[in-house]
């Protein structure tokens, strides 16, 4: 089964994690609040934030995470994934 099938956010809900043009601070501030509200209960959470990550999705809510926050995340990981390899795909303890 697709982990989309699961997601708590299916429905009619596409609003509160795609805010609409014009949007001022506060109002996306309490919508996010919102939409991330749902996420945190989401048994796919993060499968959807992977799927976000993978497809360098820009727009909207996806696995809790806004567009700046999974910009942040993106480069997270790719730190970690450059510093793992350059260890030989060894972590900082040389286990593999």
């Amino acid at each position: 089964m697709d982990w989309r099938n699961r997601a708590v956010c299916g429905g009619s809900r596409a609003w509160l994690f795609f805010g609409p043009d014009g949007e001022t601070a506060a109002e996306r501030a309490r919508r996010e609040a919102r939409a991330k509200a749902v996420c945190a209960s989401c048994p796919v959470r993060g499968e959807c934030l992977d799927y976000a990550l993978a497809h360098h999705v820009r727009k909207g809510i996806w696995g809790g995470l806004n567009e700046r926050e999974r910009f942040r995340e993106r480069l997270r990981r790719s730190r970690t994934e450059a510093g793992h390899a350059s260890h030989g795909g060894r972590d900082s303890r040389g286990m593999r």
